[in-house]
């Protein structure tokens, strides 16, 4: 099962032992591997096809991004393919513009259904995937909140959340995302557990999110994961708090 990584701060941060730390615990998804981040307002992405972790070493340009990144949120994908082909096009995160904004999204779980969705915006070019399209639904939902009640953090999160109901209704599955806008991290699960650690004195001072389980350090890493009756839980983040967290 691929994994998800988010490092949040209030000021920017790189993540020269996080991220390793991600990439070794993550070794098993040996079919690609993302960082995303932000720059100047723009989000960059740099991915490869290739094994994150290999013959006990990790891969030079993964160790080379998580040194030189610098950014007040990075996100990061270790892959196993469950659908689409091994190549850096099915490699996340992914990037779409809207609202003004840049936006990252990566995405672990399997929803097959949601492969049908065909959207009226911009395609993320040449992802034929589950995740792909999940990012264009929720893409559409935020862009259609947008035009009723503007882009406002409270409206925002009300959006994501009344989109991310209805996809799961329309299109059952397993979902685990992380969706940000540079400015606000919101992530969701209804299959996985996330592990949170803020304030970490092993690894970067920042708020750490990821979906390996026990976390990356033997500190206290709180588990967020969803109740049996429900759909799942979305949290917002702004630089290392929790602003709202929400169960559906």
């Amino acid at each position: 099962m691929c994994d998800l990584f988010a490092l949040s701060a209030d000021k920017d941060y790189s993540a020269p032992k996080s991220l390793p730390m991600f990439a070794d615990r993550g070794w098993k998804n040996m079919d690609g591997w993302g960082i995303g981040y932000f720059g100047k307002h723009h989000a960059l992405v740099e991915k490869s096809a290739q094994r994150v972790y290999s013959a006990g070493h990790i891969h030079d340009s993964f160790q080379r991004l998580a040194r030189v990144v610098n950014s007040r949120i990075i996100i990061s994908h270790v892959r196993i393919r469950t659908s689409g082909l091994i190549d850096e096009c099915h490699s996340h995160p992914f990037i779409l513009h809207f609202g003004g904004h840049d936006w990252l999204f990566a995405h672990n779980g399997k929803a097959p259904t949601i492969e049908s969705f065909g959207t009226d915006g911009p395609h993320i070019p040449d992802a034929v995937s589950d995740s792909a399209r999940i990012f264009e639904y929720l893409r559409d939902q935020l862009v259609l909140y947008y035009q009723e009640r503007g882009s406002t953090l409270s409206s925002l999160f009300d959006a994501l959340l009344r989109g991310t109901v209805e996809m799961i209704d329309k299109y059952p599955g397993n979902y685990n995302y992380l969706l940000t806008n540079g400015q606000t991290l919101f992530a969701f699960n209804n299959h996985r557990q996330f592990m949170l650690l803020r304030g970490s004195r092993k690894l970067e001072g920042a708020l750490l999110l990821t979906t390996i389980e026990h976390g990356l350090s033997d500190e206290q890493w709180m588990k967020v994961s969803r109740a049996r009756d429900s759909r799942g839980v979305l949290l917002a983040i702004v630089g290392n708090h929790i602003v709202a967290q929400e169960t559906l």
